[in-house]
C-alpha cells in the first residue's frame, strides 16, 4: 500500500483514538510518518514500536500492550510504579504495514472497539487494494464500520 495510505490511516486512528502520538511503518518496517515522536524517541531503548509493529505484521491482528511489558509472563510480581508507562496500540494493515499509536496511562486505554473499528477499515481498505482511498472516503468507511 502507497506511503499516502499509511499516513491517512495514521490520522484517521489518531483522531478517532485521541493518542498523543503516532508512526507509520511500512511491511518493511521502514517509518513512513510520525507523529510527535522525535528521533530521540525513536532511538531510545525503552521505545518498543518497532518490535510490537513487527509482531502486529507478524499476527496479523491489532495489540494492545504497553511500553514496559511486552511478554506477559514476565511482568513483575511487584506493584511497580512506571512514570512514563504508555498505553500502546498497533493496527495492521495487511502486509503493507501498520499504525503504530500510544499516550501516556494517565490518559486511560484506548478503547478496544476503536481498536477493532479502525482494523476493520484498514482490512476493508486493504483487501479492495484503496491504495488511493481519500482522507474523506477513510471517514466515511470509518463511520460504515461504526454502523455495523
Amino acid at each position: 500500500m502507497s506511503a499516502t495510505f499509511l499516513v491517512n490511516f495514521m490520522r484517521l486512528a489518531l483522531q478517532k483514538t485521541g493518542a498523543e502520538r503516532a508512526m507509520a511503518a511500512d511491511g518493511n518496517l521502514s517509518i513512513v510518518a510520525t507523529v510527535n515522536l522525535e528521533q530521540a524517541d525513536l532511538l531510545s531503548p525503552q521505545f518498543t514500536g518497532i518490535e510490537v509493529i513487527r509482531q502486529a505484521l507478524d499476527e496479523g491482528e491489532p495489540i494492545i500492550t504497553n511500553n514496559a511489558v511486552m511478554d506477559p509472563e514476565r511482568a513483575p510480581v511487584t506493584n511497580t510504579s512506571f512514570s512514563n508507562l504508555r498505553v500502546v496500540v498497533v493496527i495492521p494493515a495487511e502486509e503493507y504495514g501498520a499504525v503504530y499509536l500510544d499516550q501516556h496511562i494517565r490518559m486511560g486505554v484506548i478503547p478496544k472497539e476503536v481498536v477493532n473499528r479502525l482494523w476493520m477499515v484498514a482490512e476493508q481498505a486493504a483487501n479492495n487494494r484503496q491504495i488511493d482511498i481519500s482522507p474523506e472516503e477513510l471517514e466515511a468507511l470509518y463511520r460504515q464500520v461504526e454502523n455495523l
